[in-house]
C-alpha cells in the first residue's frame, strides 16, 4: 500500500502538472443555471481526500505501536442550489469514511452514509441571514476553515478535542458597524439509521460567534459554544441513537486572530473547555471525570513560497484531553487502531508544505508532526512522530 500511495502521488505530479494552470473539469460543476424562474443556480460538487500515515510511539522510553496505512479520509459528494428572493439550499454527504473503505452501500444498503451538512439558508439583505438544518458549530479558526482549504493534514489536537461538532439546529446571522455576529440553537442527536436525521430526544444547546474586522488583512473572533451535558454527567447526544454531533464540554470557548499579509498567513486560537463528559480510563491513563476542565491554544502560519509551494507550521498545546488524529491510530495490543489515550501537557509541533497542482482544487501535502506529553494521571512520558503525506482534491 506504501509503494502504491508513492506511485500514486509521482504520477499525479508527472502526469497532471503538465496541464493548464486552471483545468477546466474543476470548473464544469454547474448543472443548470437560469436568470429568471425560482430555481437559479444548480451545481453538482465533490471531494476525495487520501493520506497516507507512518507513526511511531513510546510509551515510557519503550516503542508502544507502529503504525502505517493509507486512509480513504473523505469522500464526499454535495449539491447546492441557489434560488430566487435570495434562498439556498445545499447538502454535502458522506459516502465514504474511516481509515478504510467502508462505505454505506456495503454496509448498510443506503449510498449516503450521513450528511455533513444538511440546510437552507436565506439571506433577505446584506445585514443579516438565516440558516436551519445541520451544519458546523464553528469554534476556532483551525476548525472553521473547510476541508477543502486546510493547511495540515489534520487540525490540532485541542482544536480537535473541543470542535468538530456538526448538530442539527437554526441560526440567525447579522452585522452592527461591520462587526459580524451569530446566534445558534442545537439539537445533538440523530436517529441511527442512515442519514441520521434530527433526533428532538437529544440535549439542546446553543451558540454564539463574534467575527470583528479591525482591516482588511486582520480579524478578531470570538465563539462559545453550550451543551446541555449536566455538568459533564451526561453525554451530548442525551436519549438519541447517534450522538457525535454535540462537544464533550459543557462550555467551550475560544479567542483569536486571523492575519494575512502577501504571501505570509497566520492563525490562532486560545481555547477553554469547561464540564468535560467523562472517559474511561485508557492504559495507563487515569480515566477523564465528569466536568473535567481543559485549555490550550494553537500557532499556524504559513508563507507562499511561490506559486504552486506553501510552507506550513504549527505549534498546539492542550492542558489534558485525547489523543486525536492522527496519534489515536494504532494501539493494536488493546484490540483498538482506533484507541486514544488520555494525555495531559500535551504538546505538538507540524513541519510541512503544500504543493498546488491545480490551486486547491488539487494539491499533494507532506509533513512530520512531533507531539509529547504524559499520560493523564501520571508522569509517564508518551511521544509520537508521524510522516504524513496527503492527496486532497475537490470539484
Amino acid at each position: 500500500m506504501r509503494i502504491l500511495s508513492l506511485l500514486l502521488i509521482v504520477w499525479a505530479h508527472s502526469t497532471l502538472a503538465q496541464e493548464p494552470e486552471n483545468w477546466n473539469i474543476f470548473n464544469k460543476n454547474t448543472l443548470y443555471k437560469s436568470d429568471s424562474g425560482f430555481i437559479r443556480d444548480v451545481k453538482l460538487k465533490g471531494r476525495y481526500h487520501g493520506q497516507y500515515i507512518s507513526q511511531d510511539e513510546d510509551i515510557g522510553g519503550v516503542k508502544d505501536n507502529e503504525y502505517d496505512v493509507y486512509h480513504h479520509r473523505r469522500a464526499r459528494i454535495q449539491m447546492d442550489f441557489d434560488f430566487d428572493h435570495n434562498f439556498s439550499f445545499g447538502f454535502d454527504a458522506n459516502i465514504s469514511d474511516g481509515h478504510g473503505s467502508r462505505t454505506a452501500l456495503s454496509d448498510e444498503g443506503s449510498f449516503v452514509n450521513n450528511f455533513q451538512t444538511f440546510n437552507l439558508q436565506w439571506k433577505p439583505s446584506d445585514k443579516y441571514y438565516f440558516i436551519i438544518g445541520k451544519d458546523k458549530q464553528d469554534i476556532t479558526r483551525e476548525d472553521i476553515q473547510s476541508s477543502r482549504y486546510i493547511k495540515t493534514v489534520e487540525r490540532a489536537p485541542i482544536v480537535n478535542e473541543i470542535g468538530q461538532q456538526r448538530p442539527w439546529g437554526a441560526q440567525v446571522g447579522f452585522f452592527t458597524k461591520g462587526i459580524e455576529h451569530r446566534f445558534g440553537a442545537w439539537v445533538y442527536g440523530a436517529h441511527e439509521d442512515g442519514p441520521e436525521w434530527v433526533d428532538f430526544r437529544a440535549n439542546k444547546g446553543l451558540s454564539y460567534n463574534l467575527t470583528y474586522p479591525v482591516k482588511d488583512d486582520l480579524s478578531f473572533h470570538f465563539d462559545w459554544n453550550f451543551v446541555n451535558n449536566e455538568g459533564g454527567r451526561e453525554r451530548a447526544r442525551g436519549d438519541a441513537s447517534v450522538g457525535t454531533f454535540g462537544s464533550a464540554y459543557e462550555h467551550a470557548f475560544a479567542l483569536g486572530f486571523d492575519y494575512e499579509k502577501g504571501p505570509f498567513k497566520v492563525i490562532s486560537d486560545v481555547i477553554y473547555g469547561a464540564n468535560r463528559e467523562g472517559v474511561s480510563v485508557s492504559k495507563g491513563s487515569a480515566a477523564i471525570p465528569a466536568g473535567h476542565d481543559t485549555w490550550g491554544f494553537y500557532v499556524l502560519p504559513s508563507y507562499k513560497i511561490t506559486d504552486k509551494l506553501e510552507g506550513v507550521f504549527r505549534y498546539q498545546y492542550m492542558g489534558s484531553g485525547r489523543e486525536q488524529r492522527t496519534q489515536r491510530f494504532g494501539h493494536d495490543g488493546d484490540g483498538d487502531r482506533n484507541a486514544r489515550l488520555n494525555v495531559e501537557n500535551y504538546h505538538s509541533v507540524y513541519s510541512g508544505f503544500q504543493y498546488f497542482l491545480s490551486e486547491e482544487n488539487l494539491k499533494l501535502m507532506a509533513g512530520y508532526e512531533y507531539a509529547w506529553g504524559e499520560l493523564l494521571g501520571s508522569d509517564t512520558e508518551i511521544n509520537t512522530g508521524s510522516w504524513q503525506l496527503a492527496i486532497r482534491t475537490y470539484f
